[in-house]
């Protein structure tokens, strides 16, 4: 009988670098952050059709205007229309639930700098052409990242840090063709809305597979054409390859 996997060299890797403290080398990776946060910033009330158009959607299903998820969506689809970058989904998670936290500055852009460098990490880990021609890499590896700085911004332990990894990981998509388009911006901002509610679900007690991204029927395995799990787990927290 098959038994499953109990550990992940990278879930573990990933949920530590989520809930441990930053060291003096991160101080570049904490500034470009800073910067990222700014410049979405004063994207919070662009109204661009494709965004008011989902906001009205998801109003009209019921959903309140205060909604987290709805203002996540909404806000990274608004920044992935501006500039369509993997750190969207990060960016739009860390303001959205900075405020509704009552997070210092400090604090949220310290998870956003995490955030920024695991979804680096974990591109860099499946990528190829392949990937790139299939999958819109901003859903798909800035869900990772994003679900990391909800993890932070909410407190969550590592242990449920790595269960909020497992549930969102579960949701990771989006098209490389849609990419250019209106679908493309609402994948993206979706991802920050999955990213928060993963959190969410895993700090009240729901659980996952610990090896969700290297396991056999992980992320990975299902939609990466080649995975390096060193390029994730290598030197995280101490060298930041997303400003190197």
């Amino acid at each position: 009988m098959h038994e499953p996997t109990q550990h992940s060299a990278v879930s573990d890797a990933l949920s530590a670098f989520a809930v441990g403290p930053l060291g003096a080398n991160a101080s570049a990776a904490v500034e470009a952050a800073r910067a990222r946060v700014a410049q979405a910033r004063t994207h919070l009330h662009d109204g661009n059709a494709v965004t008011s158009q989902l906001a009205a959607l998801l109003l009209s299903q019921g959903s309140s205007a205060d909604d987290l998820r709805v203002r996540a969506w909404t806000l990274g689809a608004t920044l992935a229309s501006a500039a369509m970058k993997p750190d969207v989904p990060v960016l739009a998670t860390a303001v959205v639930v900075g405020e509704a936290t009552g997070a210092s500055e400090a604090d949220m852009v310290q998870a956003t700098a995490i955030g920024i460098e695991a979804a680096a990490r974990l591109l860099a880990a499946v990528d190829s052409a392949e990937f790139r021609a299939r999958w819109n890499v901003a859903s798909a590896t800035g869900l990772l990242g994003a679900v990391l700085v909800a993890a932070r911004l909410y407190g969550l332990d590592a242990t449920r840090t790595r269960h909020a990894m497992g549930v969102a990981a579960t949701q990771a998509a989006g098209l490389a063709h849609n990419v250019q388009s209106a679908i493309g911006a609402l994948e993206t901002g979706k991802a920050a809305a999955d990213a928060i509610e993963a959190a969410l679900i895993a700090k009240h007690g729901f659980t996952s597979a610990p090896a969700s991204i290297d396991g056999r029927r992980g992320l990975a395995a299902l939609m990466a054409y080649r995975f390096d799990a060193v390029s994730i787990v290598d030197g995280i927290g101490t060298c930041w390859v997303s400003v190197s």
